[in-house]
């Protein structure tokens, strides 16, 4: 990258390795951005408060009704205790891995992990950017895009709820992003 581009992350010097191998010949990187892991685990708990409510309800019931409650108690534990543990570990190991980048010429969202992967959304694409706020300035960045064609042969407008997810400075990166693809609508929070 021949300049560097607005941040505000610390970034791996391998992610940004990576993104520099994706860009095209010319292609410049204005933002680069990574998740908020421990804020987006935060967003999470309401299904591990609520999973962890239904263990003790079945393990309180499996031991009234049964003389020997081990085994449903362990099955309760292994289903109410393993799946949210697995969704967090999972989600946090995935967003760890993910690096968010606006270029001069389309939006990427990479995976810097194994197996390596790019996904590009070219302005043309896009129809729609939705940032989503929360109270600390953080937040969604959500695309809708052009997909298919209608029977009257106008491109269907499908929402398409991938994007950024927990950035920080959510409203500066929806300007850029303004500035950069002036034909794409930028909406206020739904």
């Amino acid at each position: 990258m021949a300049s560097q581009p607005m941040c505000f992350d610390e970034i791996e010097a391998s992610a940004l390795a990576y993104l520099d191998d994706q860009l095209a010949e010319g292609e410049k990187a204005l933002w680069v951005g990574t998740t908020d892991v421990a804020g987006r685990r935060k967003r999470l708990m309401p299904l591990v408060i609520s999973c962890l409510f239904m263990l003790a309800l079945c393990a309180g019931l499996f031991a009234l009704a049964n003389p020997s409650p081990l085994v449903p108690i362990l099955v309760s534990v292994a289903i109410f205790g393993g799946i949210p543990a697995f969704v967090v570990w999972r989600q946090t190991d995935y967003l760890r891995r993910t690096l968010y980048a606006i270029t001069d010429r389309r939006t990427l969202i990479l995976s810097v992990g194994r197996p390596k992967r790019t996904e590009a959304y070219p302005p043309e694409e896009m129809a729609f950017i939705r940032p989503v706020r929360w109270k600390d300035g953080r937040g969604d960045l959500y695309f809708t895009q052009f997909r298919g064609r209608a029977r009257s042969g106008h491109p269907r407008r499908i929402s398409y709820d991938h994007g950024f997810v927990r950035i920080r400075e959510v409203d500066r990166v929806a300007d850029l992003m303004r500035l950069i693809f002036p034909g794409v609508g930028v909406g206020d929070r739904a």
